[in-house]
């Protein structure tokens, strides 16, 4: 199973918020300490993390007084992928591109320039 780092914006950014998959060597304790600490101190604390399909171990720089709440928590790919399909607002923009792709193929022969 896997570790994250969610991270919601400050009320006056309600629309803003980040999830990262933490790397295994990432030490959720120490890093929960330093994140209150820089929190009040308004600096910046080194998160390692996974990014992309190919999961490279990155170095996140977060600063915490940012956000107006952060929490880990651990998820199975499994749970994921539940979460996901379950989404309404991911099943929505799903099924907008399968009827935007649809409407293009249908609308236009192949090789045909829409614009000219």
């Amino acid at each position: 199973m896997a570790w994250f780092l969610a991270m919601q914006g400050p009320p006056s950014k309600l629309g803003q918020s980040l999830i990262y998959e933490l790397a295994e060597s990432a030490d959720r304790t120490k890093l929960a300490e330093e994140m209150s600490s820089a929190a009040t101190l308004d600096r910046v604390v080194p998160v390692p993390a996974l990014f992309g399909g190919q999961r490279q171990e990155v170095t996140l720089y977060v600063r915490p007084a940012a956000w107006g709440v952060w929490a880990f928590y651990e998820m199975s790919e499994e749970d994921r992928r539940q979460m996901l399909a379950a989404n309404p607002l991911v099943n929505a923009l799903a099924q907008a591109a399968k009827q935007q792709a649809g409407q293009t193929g249908r609308g236009q022969g192949l090789g045909q320039n829409p614009l000219g």
